[in-house]
């Protein structure tokens, strides 16, 4: 598959209006405060790169990731590389990362009704425990960061907290189905992420990162290696606890 083989969510005015409405609309409102601020580093989809390059960055300072797995993608070339398989999944887990869900599908949740996506969450579920998974994933990440209201309202109580792809710092008032997120691949994500690193700490907030491969030369959803590293240099500077991020939500102090 290549990059001009990748799905694109509509982005029309009325999809646009869409998206931010079900954004606004919360459906597990929760208030968020923490001891130190925090970061946590994910993976969707996720490709082999994202495990032997992501995975060793991470562990080499010490820190786990959140791996977002779609296990409809295992063993498939993707825009992003070759994706993952069900040796990756044990190796991850051995090492103390997390492994989300990432629906079993990866289809447009936004376009589809609320049920159909259910029913491929149970799905992923079921499969992942098939490929190893010791538990049902915690966490759950939108594809394409695109969900609907009913969604959100709908999900099963094993999720802990759900990820979107808006920007925005995790802390205060907060919705648990639709947490913010911001990418690390983009022209100046890195300049833009340093400053709101700064802001985070200040106030104790919380950054989820999101990125897919990792490489000196990634595709254009992906991570260098040397700035993912500089990331999590930049974050430990500046006080940062790096956990996945069902361990950060369990760090919440309100």
């Amino acid at each position: 598959m290549t990059i001009a083989d990748a799905y694109i969510p509509p982005r029309d005015f009325i999809s646009k209006v869409r998206r931010r409405a079900t954004q606004w609309r919360a459906a597990r409102p929760a208030q968020l405060k923490f001891d130190t601020p925090m970061l946590s580093i994910c993976f969707d989809d996720f490709p082999v790169t994202a495990v032997t390059e992501g995975a060793r960055i991470l562990e080499a300072r010490g820190a786990r990731g959140t791996y977002y797995a779609s296990a409809g993608m295992a063993d498939t070339d993707g825009p992003c590389g070759r994706n993952f398989n069900a040796r990756d999944i044990e190796t991850l887990l051995d090492a103390g990362h997390e492994v989300g869900c990432h629906t079993y599908d990866h289809a447009d949740c936004a376009r589809r009704d609320a049920f159909e996506t259910l029913r491929s969450l149970a799905k992923n579920r079921d499969a992942l425990s098939e490929m190893g998974a010791r538990e049902p994933s915690r966490s759950l990440a939108y594809p394409y960061g695109e969900t609907s209201h009913q969604l959100k309202s709908h999900l099963p109580p094993r999720f802990y907290s759900a990820r979107g792809i808006l920007p925005g710092i995790n802390v205060g008032r907060v919705d648990l189905a639709q947490l913010h997120a911001f990418a690390l691949f983009g022209e100046g994500w890195r300049a833009k992420l340093q400053e709101t690193l700064k802001r985070a700490a200040k106030r104790k907030g919380w950054i989820i990162g999101f990125t897919h491969d990792v490489s000196d030369t990634p595709s254009a959803w992906g991570t260098k290696a040397a700035d993912l590293d500089a990331l999590l240099n930049s974050a430990r500077e500046l006080g940062f606890t790096v956990l996945p991020v069902t361990a950060a939500l369990e760090r919440r102090i309100a």
